[in-house]
């Protein structure tokens, strides 16, 4: 990914993961360092990362949330951002309370990283809903941020900031603002009552042209008159092949940095997420105070570059890079170690064989990452003489396995974290009226192992098959006579008929095609209150129009959603 973009600097919003879910893949890539914040309660919510290319550019400091109010990596108890020494600090921090602050922080919505040349300020602004209590805790967020920013900017420090703010200044900048508007006309009470909300008047308010700004808007700067430059578009309903968005994506610089950049522009083109990246690209030279400058001289530790040369190799990372965490710290990728000439066997630990990678033949090679189980939690450069996978026997070595099970094949499914060995068990009887020979619980040698891949899929290979799995009735009552013929009527159940029947009786009802394509409908769940508030129903699968959902295809040719509903049973 980190190729494609081509980038020295990458920023994430909205990673919905916690601390405890971070991987080698994740911190461990050579040439990066990267910053993280998480929510501190919230899980699988949130999150803001920074990478930063270590060939390239390199922070000196680097703080987690806005405020200042939250306590940074090894620090002493109840010293804060805004607490260390003048020099330890990036500052500009706004003005306040600690209790407010924490909480304002414990979304992982912020990160700020200080470059010397600028400060670098991540974030992912909370979207903007009808419950009160939620849109007063995005306007104390937006608040925070601008005093924040306008705070550094009084320092003589410039600032970029970039990420989701999850606001749409104007008109042009929102397919549906943007119909209304053409429909209603800008002077109407609807596009006054739209322009006037108190987000988008602070996100006007800090970019030029506003008497008051302090930053510029990088990408519509370049494009000033551009229509339909969305980076956001809703999912549920499509809305991305017909372009029917928002630009809610930005990154904005200090009005002093405004001839620093060659190019900004959406990547619209990029696709695996509701959002689309957004960039911009600093000259090799700027000019500052009056003299040309070259960039990576001064967005590096003093002497690192010297001339867009490196003449020193780089200090530590600040403290809150994720390479220092102490589940990481001293440890190297497997990538980093297949760049060796003598390359070390890797142990698999979905089974006992191994693998001898080949030798990478340049930079872009990939390699093969094996994600541990959760019974088995070990650095990636080690195997530790004790554990279990020291333990499991290699390709030289015998299989002491009692039951000399099969090794699982190639085509295991990966949702099985680890295998469970069920029976397929066969009963016969011994006699007409005795008892079988073995207790099911037992296994013998009349059974026959069957290694299952995932324990979802014991009752489906067990029961699935009558052929597999026969039911015997016996007598509990013995007799010494001779026995005779069995003439009471005995109830035969057809296990698969059975299963059959029910599954037939609980199946979901097959999609209806809808009128203008006679194509299959799509379910969709309502969300606006009311009576029908959660009722499901369906609607035509094919995505909005440009002119967005009202927008009604009435010919089987069109490309766009028909007006086809109806109500889930």
């Amino acid at each position: 990914m980190f190729d494609i973009l081509e980038a020295d600097v990458v920023c994430f919003q909205e990673l919905k993961i916690q601390s405890k879910d971070l991987r080698d893949d994740m911190v461990l890539i050579p040439g990066w360092d990267s910053y993280f914040t998480f929510p501190k309660h919230k899980k699988g919510y949130s999150g803001v990362a920074i990478y930063t290319r270590q060939s390239k550019i390199s922070p000196i400091k680097a703080e987690e949330g806005i405020t200042g109010h939250l306590l940074p990596t090894g620090a002493t108890r109840n010293t804060s951002y805004r607490d260390l020494p003048e020099d330890q600090q990036i500052g500009g921090y706004p003005t306040i309370d600690k209790e407010d602050g924490v909480v304002l922080d414990s979304e992982g919505r912020g990160l700020v990283v200080d470059f010397g040349l600028f400060v670098l300020i991540g974030t992912y602004c909370p979207v903007g809903r009808e419950d009160s209590a939620r849109q007063d805790f995005r306007m104390a967020w937006l608040k925070a941020l601008d005093e924040r920013i306008r705070n550094l900017t009084k320092m003589g420090k410039r600032v970029v900031t970039v990420g989701d703010i999850n606001i749409a200044p104007e008109p042009i900048d929102s397919a549906d603002a943007w119909e209304m508007q053409k429909r209603l006309g800008p002077d109407s009470s609807e596009m006054l009552e739209w322009n006037e909300t108190p987000a988008k008047k602070l996100l006007r308010s800090l970019c030029e042209p506003s008497e008051e700004a302090v930053m510029v808007d990088v990408v519509r700067q370049f494009f000033p008159d551009r229509v339909a430059m969305y980076t956001h578009w809703e999912t549920k309903i499509n809305a991305r092949p017909g372009n029917y968005g928002s630009r809610i994506d930005y990154v904005v610089a200090s009005s002093s940095m405004k001839d620093w950049f060659e190019s900004a522009d959406i990547q619209n083109g990029l696709h695996g997420s509701d959002h689309c990246p957004v960039y911009a690209v600093l000259k090799p030279e700027i000019e500052l105070d009056g003299e040309k400058r070259v960039l990576l001289d001064l967005v590096n530790p003093a002497g690192v570059f010297v001339g867009g040369e490196r003449k020193q190799e780089l200090p530590p990372p600040p403290k809150m890079s994720a390479r220092l965490i102490p589940h990481f710290r001293g440890r190297r990728s497997i990538k980093d170690m297949f760049q060796r000439k003598t390359v070390a066997k890797v142990v698999s630990i979905a089974g006992s064989s191994t693998q001898e990678p080949a030798e990478p033949s340049g930079e872009n090679d990939k390699a093969r990452v094996l994600a541990p189980t959760e019974d088995a939690d070990l650095p990636s450069t080690q195997v530790e003489p004790g554990s279990r996978l020291a333990k499991r026997p290699l390709d030289n070595e015998p299989n002491d396995d009692p039951l000399d099970l099969p090794e699982p094949s190639q085509s295991t499914p990966k949702k099985a974290r680890t295998a469970a060995v069920a029976w397929t068990v066969k009963l016969s009887k011994s006699r007409q009226t005795g008892r079988s020979s073995q207790s099911p619980m037992k296994p013998s040698s009349q059974y026959t192992p069957t290694l299952i891949a995932s324990e979802s899929s014991i009752s489906a290979d067990c029961l699935g098959s009558s052929s597999q799995l026969s039911v015997v009735s016996n007598d509990d009552e013995t007799t010494s006579e001779a026995p005779g013929p069995d003439t009471t009527p005995k109830k035969v159940v057809d296990l698969v008929e059975s299963r059959a029947s029910w599954n037939k009786l609980f199946a979901k009802p097959s999609a209806p095609l809808c009128d203008g394509h006679s194509e299959p409908a799509k379910k969709m769940q309502t969300r606006k209150p009311g009576l029908n508030n959660g009722r499901w129903f369906w609607m035509c699968a094919r995505p909005v129009g440009p002119s967005g959902p009202k927008e009604r295809s009435r010919r089987s040719n069109d490309e766009w959603r028909c007006d086809y509903f109806k109500w889930y049973r």
